[in-house]
């Protein structure tokens, strides 16, 4: 018997949370014994021995303002020249734009589309220029989506709440949290008298992360305190958010302790060295930086915000992510009170049991369920 086909698009590979998620639902899907083909502009990074990328022959430059019609044109209509040639029953989409795709490609066709919502849009366009025509395109996708989706799943309740909120659809949401899969390491807690104790955040650059506020909490500590901050993760806003970070921290007599690393593939040991992980962001899903931090064993401190308090509910371990000073007095504590470090440690591992999971297995089910 030939393997039950899923469709999927996605237009070229980018680094972040949201690939990493997409490529590990393909190749699950693919264990599992589904066949998964997926429309694209160029081949992905993810192997499978039933994965397979449709390539769209595309004209217009990802820099031109004709790309992402013309995307949706060709994709849209390769989408449903796979649905009918191989009889395909469902659709698994990453976002609600992708998922208008789906639907649109395959009306009348009795598709069901699984939409996985990794982020909420609408506030990101917010953040970005000409904001309003955004957040009305996202808006109405997200309304359609919501209304024509199979089931839509979120990355955390209060996204899903969110969602449900705005555009209805109660009935068909549910929420599937990203997962720990990382192993400890072997982390030690700073001698503040003698060590210069290492900060981190890994984290795409934007203004939705916030990483201004730790530029700014840091420049409020004491000359005298030993400490250096990494950031490590590339600049994905459009609007040159790295050179703001970075004007500011010449700005403030920082540049000797504070480092741009840009993307890095050996996170895991430069966290190892590392002795507190920083999350500023103003909006998540489920963020893999701090769950993958937490499964590791650093300590981690993090954004007082609705998302981030069903990851780590303990308050000692969040911070306002509206005004520095909290997050100041919180490093303050860190670098000065013997004994912190290893509170903050305990702390944040007594938060890990819920996220330690298998997703694979979960995403799976939930593409099970609706092929029954």
């Amino acid at each position: 018997m030939s393997a039950t086909t899923i469709l999927s698009a996605y237009y070229r590979h980018k680094q972040g949370g949201f690939t990493t998620r997409l490529y590990r639902a393909y190749r699950a899907l693919d264990a599992a014994g589904y066949r998964v083909i997926y429309v694209a502009t160029e081949k992905l990074p993810v192997e499978g021995e039933h994965i397979q990328p449709v390539i769209l022959p595309m004209r217009s430059k990802p820099s031109s303002p004709w790309y992402w019609p013309e995307f949706y044109l060709r994709a849209m209509r390769e989408l449903r020249r796979l649905t009918r040639e191989h009889q395909v029953q469902q659709h698994v989409m990453f976002s609600f734009f992708y998922a208008t795709l789906s639907i649109l490609a395959s009306w009348g066709l009795g598709v069901k589309t699984l939409t996985f919502v990794r982020g909420d849009d609408i506030f990101d366009a917010a953040k970005k220029r000409f904001a309003r025509p955004r957040i009305w395109a996202h808006s109405l996708l997200e309304k359609l989506g919501m209304r024509y989706s199979h089931q839509v799943i979120t990355t955390s309740d209060t996204m899903k709440a969110s969602i449900n909120q705005r555009s209805g659809g109660q009935e068909k949401t549910a929420s599937l949290p990203n997962n720990i899969v990382t192993q400890p390491l072997d982390i030690h807690l700073p001698n503040i008298r003698a060590d210069t104790v290492r900060i981190a955040t890994v984290s795409v650059l934007n203004p939705r992360k916030n990483l201004m506020l730790v530029l700014r909490a840091l420049s409020q500590l004491p000359p005298d305190q030993r400490w250096e901050y990494l950031l490590i993760g590339s600049d994905n806003s459009g609007k040159h958010y790295l050179e703001e970070l970075q004007a500011f921290t010449a700005e403030a007599g920082l540049s000797d302790r504070v480092h741009f690393l840009g993307w890095r593939d050996d996170v895991a040991t430069l966290l190892q060295s590392c002795h507190l992980l920083v999350l500023p962001t103003l909006h998540e899903g489920s963020p893999n930086a701090l769950l993958e931090a937490m499964g590791y064993g650093l300590p981690c401190l993090a954004s007082h915000i609705p998302e981030i308090r069903e990851i780590l509910p303990d308050r000692e371990l969040l911070f306002d992510p509206h005004h520095p000073a909290e997050l100041t007095h919180k490093l303050e504590r860190f670098l000065q009170l013997p004994g912190y470090a290893g509170v903050i440690k305990a702390k944040t591992a007594q938060c890990k049991a819920r996220y330690t999971f298998d997703w694979d297995q979960r995403m799976v089910a939930l593409v099970d369920a609706a092929n029954g």
